[in-house]
């Protein structure tokens, strides 16, 4: 499961996702959310298989134990993983500055 801004997580959804009619009506329910000011997510999700899953998460460790560049290359190797999303939903809440 994944969860971030729209703009962010629409960019990984499959294209089929992208035309669902769960995207149209989230998209809906996110647009009015939005006006009343709350901050939105995109919850979306994938299943991946346990060799796929075993081959990234032992990038993903060495990714963190990196010293130059971590942050760059955890992002680079989460990027690998979050991809080919179906979208389930959305959430809103007050987020107070």
């Amino acid at each position: 499961m994944c969860k971030g801004a729209d703009t962010v997580i629409t960019e990984r959804l499959t294209e089929e996702s992208k035309s669902s009619r769960t995207m149209k009506k989230t998209q809906k329910y996110v647009d009015a959310f939005a006006e009343e000011g709350l901050r939105t997510l995109y919850l979306a999700e994938r299943y991946i298989d346990d060799d796929e899953y075993e081959a990234w998460n032992k990038e993903s460790k060495a990714s963190k134990l990196e010293i130059n560049n971590r942050d760059e290359k955890v992002a680079a190797v989460d990027e690998k993983i979050e991809i080919n999303l179906e979208l389930i939903g959305s959430t809103a809440i007050e987020d107070r500055l």
